[in-house]
Formats: structure tokens, sequence, C-alpha cells
């Protein structure tokens, strides 16, 4: 009796010192806020055999909604998911390595479809490692032609396609083939995935310009293969109503007012607010103030602060000063005209034109489309309010 009441404390104890505003991962539908309406659609368009593409800007939550999506595709058994994130691969060798360990990862283990997968994934004489840190399993395979990559890529394929199942691949910083040394990358995919039936692709990617010239431009082989989806902040009202859900149920109280500047200050972009929410549960506050969250908003930007200075550096003089001024306007529209120029000292417009240029390359700021028209907004958040001081 003593043994088990000792378990049970412990557990107890372990669940209340997780904190429950992770900034990385999928820790499953409880602590995943909101997205109802994008998982609806990514959902619908994948039962009704249409392909979509999921634009968004970097740390707006994309990756934690593919996961969320196929968790709940895979619990209503509506379709087998496989995620594979190709940001650091370089080659058609990788990606095609990246593709089989997801395939052995998504499938349930000892069932009769994951011992038709590892028989099929063996006769491609892979060698199969574990990962150190995740413990999942890692496929390597190696030609020494990129046609028998070519091939192998066509023979998963038409073995999933052959299984008789609804599966659906979300293909995670999809713009990466863009840069493989297989200048005819995108036409090799599109070859292969146009004819799949019971197979249908989500394309994600935080790269918005990059991915819309691939799916938007008549001359690319994607051209108009596939449905978009923008994603967007999650509604404010949606937002404070699930912080204040999870601080209740962590026995832990947050005032309007604290809750209101958290989503002011993270401007509802889902990393930044719930790295400023991780902070406050991790602060240990069981009454949470404003002034608790301004203090947590300003440790956080002292902790990145030699971050900071190091862009001092990279950047030039006028590269610095217009992201100054970015930030300080908080979305920039017009940046060249004489009332910008004049107010912020940025020289001429043509010194302007060639800074955002150079700033948008180096994913320092993004554009954003809003009602009022296309302005500009510095990618990191916090950095953005540390400017707004500087």
């Amino acid at each position: 009796m003593h043994n088990t009441f000792c378990c049970i404390l412990v557990a107890k104890m372990k669940k209340e010192e997780q904190n429950p505003f992770p900034v990385s991962g999928y820790h499953g539908s409880e602590l995943f806020c909101d997205r109802e309406e994008e998982t609806r659609v990514l959902t619908s368009n994948a039962l009704n055999g249409i392909n979509t593409v999921l634009l968004s800007v970097r740390r707006m939550g994309k990756t934690g909604l593919l996961h969320h999506v196929l968790a709940h595709m895979n619990k209503k058994k509506i379709a087998i998911g496989i995620y594979i994130d190709i940001f650091d691969t370089e080659s058609l060798h990788d990606f095609i390595n990246r593709l089989t360990s997801a395939m052995i990862q998504a499938v349930p283990p000892r069932t009769h479809f994951s011992k038709l997968v590892m028989e099929f994934i063996k006769q491609l004489r892979p060698i199969i490692s574990y990962d150190e840190l995740t413990g999942q399993p890692q496929v390597t395979i190696t030609y020494s032609q990129t046609k028998q990559y070519e091939h192998t890529l066509q023979s998963i394929f038409s073995f999933l396609e052959s299984q008789g199942k609804d599966i659906v691949i979300a293909i995670d910083e999809f713009q990466q083939i863009a840069q493989y040394p297989e200048k005819n990358m995108e036409a090799i995919l599109r070859t292969h995935i146009q004819n799949l039936k019971n197979i249908k692709f989500i394309f994600s990617g935080s790269s918005p310009h990059l991915l819309a010239q691939m799916f938007h431009n008549t001359k690319r082989p994607f051209f108009s293969s596939a449905s978009t989806l923008a994603l967007q902040e999650i509604e404010v009202q949606e937002y404070k109503k699930f912080i204040i859900n999870i601080f209740n149920s962590r026995k832990r109280k947050i005032s309007d007012e604290a809750i209101d500047f958290i989503l002011m200050f993270s401007k509802c972009h889902t990393f930044y607010t719930q790295a400023l929410c991780n902070k406050l549960f991790a602060d240990g506050e069981r009454n949470i103030t404003i002034e608790n969250v301004q203090k947590a908003a300003y440790d956080l930007m002292k902790q990145n602060e030699a971050v900071y200075f190091q862009y001092r550096t990279m950047l030039t003089t006028n590269q610095w000063d217009m992201l100054k001024a970015t930030a300080k306007e908080t979305v920039l529209y017009q940046p060249t005209s004489k009332a910008i120029v004049k107010k912020y000292g940025l020289g001429s417009s043509s010194v302007v034109q060639r800074s955002m240029e150079a700033l948008l390359e180096k994913e320092m700021i993004y554009i954003k489309e809003t009602k009022v028209g296309v302005g500009y907004c510095v990618y990191d958040c916090f950095l953005s309010r540390w400017l707004e001081r500087y």
C-alpha cells in the first residue's frame, strides 16, 4: 500500500512539474490551441482527394498543426499519417532516407502493415540505425547512381499505393527540394505523385514566396496541383481562453490584464506566446499579474541580447537602421515613401530598397499581407520588441 501511494505521489508531482506550454514538438490535443478550422480544411481536402499547400512564416505553429492533423487522422482511422521534415536534406538521396525512416516511425508496431513495410524496406538493402536521443529508427540507403534513387522513389510510392489504404504524407519545408542538385526534382516528384489515388499530400513550408512560386508559376511542374491554405495568427479570444484554462488546470490564476499583455507583446505569434507563457509557468508564481508578465518579457529579451548584438555586427548600418524602422512601425507599409525615409533618416529610397532586399534574403523580415495592404514585419517577435526599445 505504501509503495503504491508513493508511486501515485511521484506521478502526480511529475505531471505538475511538466510545463504545459511547450515551445517545440507536439504534445497532444490538450496542450494544442485551437486551429479547428485549419484541421477541418486539411482533413477534408485529404478525404476528398485534394493535395494542400500549407503556407506559414516560421514559428507560427505550422509543424505542430501538421502533427495534430495527422494524429487526428490516425485516431479517427481516417488515414495513415506520415510526417517528413526535409529542411536539412540536400538531395534526392537524403529525401528517400528521410521518407523511409518516416514510414517506419508512422506505422503502429507489431501490426500486419508494419511487417509489410519492414519487408519492403529490407528489399532496398538499407542500413537501419537508431537515433541516440529519440530512439527512433533511421534508414540509410546508398546507391552509386542517381537513376537508382529515382527508381526507389517510384517503388516507395507504388508500394504504399498498392496497400489500398488512405495515406496522407505531410512534407514539411517542401521548398527545400528546389535546392537539390537534381535540378528536375520538382518534375520527378510531380510525375510520381500525379497518378496516385490513395495517397494525398500536404506540402508545407516557412518560405511562402518560394512555395507560391512553385505552385502558382505556370512554368513550374507543381503549377495548380494543390489547394492553398495560409496559416495566420490564432484569434485573440481563442488564445486567451486557452491560456486561462491551462493555468487554471494547474491551480494558477492569471489576470485578464496579464493575458492581454502577453498577446499584445507576442503579437499572437504562436511560438512567442508559448515562450512567454512557458517562462511565466517556470517562474512558479501562483497569482500572475501584469507585472509578472512584464518582468518575464524583459528577462526573455535580456537572455537573447547577446544574439541581437551579433545581428548588429552582421548587418550594414543601412540594414540595421532599416530593421529598427520596421520594428518601430510594427507593420511597415511603403518603406520607400518620403515620409518613412525622412522619419527614420534612411538616406534615400534606393538605399531602402537594397536594404529591404538584403533583410528579406537573410530572413530578418518577412512580407505580411493585411487588410490595409502589403507590409513588412521583423521575423523574430522578441527581437522586434527589443528593437523598439533600442
